[in-house]
This record gives C-alpha cells, sequence and structure tokens, in this order.
C-alpha cells in the first residue's frame, strides 16, 4: 500500500517568510487549522476526531473566511499558485494533492527525456486544475475537462497567474464521462489520465463512484497511448477502501503489464501536525 501526502515543510521559518504560502499548522477536534498566506484559518474535517496540539489560543486566530476576507487572494500550494476565493475556500483548491501533483510532474519530466517528446495528458473532473498545471510546468500538452465552465473559468485564471496561459493546454467544457467515451473516436491517445470524480452542484446527474467508475476506467482503457505513463484514480468523496481502487485499477490494466498502487490521501504538515486523512487514491503505473 502506498499513500500520497502534502509534503511536510522544513519549519514556520520559511512559510511564514512567503505570503502566499499554504501549510497545515494543526488538526483534531474535528477540524484542520491552515495557514493561508497571510492569514490563518480553520475548516471542518470529519476524520481529524483526535486531540489538537496547538492550544487554543492559536486556533482563535482563526478568520472565518466568507465573513472576514473581501477580496480573492493568491495562495501557493506547492509549485502551484490559485486564487482562492472566500466564498469558495480551500477545499477546492485540494492542498492533500501536493504529493501527488509532484508525482505527475517528475513522471512528466521524465517522459519527456526518454520519448524526446512532450507528455499528453487527460485531466477528466479537472477542478481547479491542480494536475493540469503540475503537467503543465512540466511541458506536458493537457486536456482539462470538466462539466463545469465556471470551473473551467477559475482553471484557466489559475494558469494565467501561473504563467501558463500559452501552454498547450486543451479547456473542454463536457461531462468528463461523455467526453471519454467520445474520445475513443478520434485518433488522440494519452500517455497519463487523471480522474478525480466530482459532481457539479448544477449537474442533472452525478458521478458516483460505484456505479460509474468501473466503467469510465474500462472507457481510458481505451485512450492510452502505446507507451504510457499510466493512470491515476483520485477519490475525495464518498468512503471508498484503497482496496476497492487496487482490485478495479488491476482488473482493467493487468494486461498490460506494470504495477498498482493504491492508499489514502493525506494532508501533512508541521512535524508533529497528526496528517489527516481525505480519501483513496490508486495508481496503475506502466512506466517505472
Amino acid at each position: 500500500m502506498s499513500a500520497t501526502r502534502s509534503r511536510p515543510k522544513s519549519g514556520m521559518a520559511e512559510t511564514e517568510s512567503d505570503p502566499e504560502s499554504y501549510a497545515l499548522l494543526d488538526s483534531g477536534g474535528g477540524r484542520v487549522l491552515e495557514k493561508l498566506g497571510t492569514l490563518v484559518s480553520s475548516r471542518a474535517s470529519h476524520a481529524a476526531w483526535w486531540r489538537r496540539k496547538l492550544p487554543g489560543g492559536e486556533w482563535r486566530k482563526a478568520v472565518d473566511l466568507k465573513r472576514d476576507v473581501k477580496e480573492p487572494m493568491k495562495l501557493r500550494i506547492g509549485s502551484v499558485r490559485f486564487i482562492l476565493s472566500p466564498q469558495g475556500g480551500v477545499r477546492g483548491l485540494a492542498p492533500e494533492l501536493e504529493e501527488e501533483w509532484e508525482r505527475v510532474s517528475a513522471a512528466c519530466v521524465t517522459f519527456a527525456e526518454q520519448q524526446r517528446r512532450p507528455a499528453r495528458v487527460l485531466n477528466l473532473f479537472g477542478g481547479a486544475g491542480g494536475f493540469t498545471l503540475a503537467a503543465a510546468q512540466a511541458g506536458a500538452a493537457v486536456a482539462h475537462v470538466d462539466a463545469s465552465a465556471d470551473a473551467i473559468k477559475r482553471a484557466r485564471d489559475h494558469a494565467a497567474i501561473n504563467t501558463l496561459a500559452n501552454r498547450d493546454i486543451r479547456w473542454v467544457v463536457d461531462d468528463p464521462v461523455k467526453f471519454a467515451q467520445r474520445e475513443r473516436t478520434q485518433t488522440t491517445r494519452y500517455d497519463l489520465i487523471v480522474i478525480d470524480p466530482h459532481t457539479p452542484k448544477d449537474a442533472k446527474r452525478g458521478f458516483e463512484i460505484e456505479r460509474d467508475l468501473g466503467a469510465l476506467l474500462g472507457t481510458v482503457s481505451g485512450l492510452l497511448s502505446d507507451k504510457p505513463i499510466g493512470v491515476i484514480v483520485c477519490c475525495r468523496q464518498g468512503v471508498v477502501s484503497p482496496t476497492t481502487l487496487q482490485h478495479l485499477m488491476r482488473q482493467e490494466f493487468s494486461v498490460f503489464g506494470g504495477r498498482v498502487e493504491s492508499g489514502e490521501i493525506l494532508l501533512t504538515g508541521e512535524a508533529g501536525v497528526p496528517e489527516v486523512p481525505f480519501g483513496t487514491l490508486a495508481r496503475w503505473l506502466k512506466m517505472v
């Protein structure tokens, strides 16, 4: 089993010196305490029901984003910069996936060195764009698909503040499942495919992991190039066992060789801060 986690920071001095950086400061009592640039804020986390490390005075420094922050602010999570909306909060930016973004970026660099061409990445349910921007930073060509036009606009804004607006990113407003089905009839194939399912609030029919994920994995198996990096699945909504994801991935991709890893998605902060589970993931990796 393997978990992904946001990398522990080397110390508060480093993060305090960066007015845009993100850090997990503490967790427990059903909440997480986070540094959001120059602010400290807390949000609910149902999995964090252990005792807190920091005293109550530190937690009382937290501001209410919706009440106290009037304008959007820039926030850097790892190497990726975002625009944090007070109304949207940090949850949609997915800081718990920071290390997974780093893995994708590194894999795309290695692929380009070995294959002498940029990696082609398909990001289904692209959301705020963390995976897309990490891949683009590594020189990959990315297709970013999301059913929400508003989400696509936000992701494009994030690309702009990362100076990636002119990179090879195809922004697609479409149902990710239907897009993948249609894409199989086309000639484009992808070296790396990322699936991070979520359902927009205005969606008529939501994506249900138990009902829809198996079929989607079968669809994307036909979208892989002849020299693939792999497929990554993140499940941050609902409760799915890493073992279940591992079996599903093996079922669809073992015919291609490679290996399957699975584990928890963990948000990790300063040394000594209890890491917080935010879902499960699985990776099928062909290029090793």
